[in-house]
């Protein structure tokens, strides 16, 4: 990754890392479960804190990323906000996802493996969907170059925050 790309990144990610980084603290003062599950309480706790975080930062970071004149932003934002409400109802199902792998840690079987699986491909492939719909209409009342760099933003603090869950997540044993 070229320098410049990690820097912007890290600017980009930064607002969010003390929201994150509380979290992470809170979680290392939480004892352990004796049946090495993960702590349900945390994972609500860490996924309620980062919805918190984003929603509050996530539009000051594009607003001062991309952009827009004032005839834009009268027909962007409000389209955002539509973009912003049905990806929540993605973060739903995943969260949903999440709390059944939760659930069903150390003892999943092939074929809860498999579900799990086949439902982490859809979610994925109902958020590419969602991010192809919005595009088309960002792009009919901005340039497409303000929706694609509204996009590459948009990416880039969703990968922070899928590191962070990930990172949060056992393997499947």
């Amino acid at each position: 990754m070229p320098r410049s790309a990690f820097i912007r990144t890290l600017a980009l990610a930064a607002p969010l890392l003390p929201g994150i980084t509380a979290l992470a603290a809170a979680e290392d003062e939480t004892p352990a479960k004796n049946d090495g599950k993960p702590d349900l309480g945390n994972l609500r706790a860490f996924v309620e804190l980062a919805r918190a975080d984003v929603r509050t930062q996530k539009s000051v970071i594009v607003a001062q990323n991309l952009p827009l004149t004032d005839s834009e932003a009268e027909s962007f934002w409000p389209m955002h906000r539509e973009y912003d409400l049905e990806y929540t109802k993605l973060l739903d199902e995943r969260y949903a996802a999440i709390i059944k792998f939760a659930e069903q840690y150390g003892s999943m079987t092939n074929a809860q493996a498999t579900d799990s699986a086949k439902r982490s491909f859809d979610i994925e492939s109902k958020r590419t969907e969602l991010k192809k719909k919005y595009f088309s209409k960002f792009s009919s009342v901005v340039p497409a170059t303000k929706a694609a760099r509204f996009f590459q933003i948009e990416n880039q603090l969703n990968m922070v925050l899928d590191l962070q869950v990930a990172a949060s997540l056992p393997l499947i044993e």
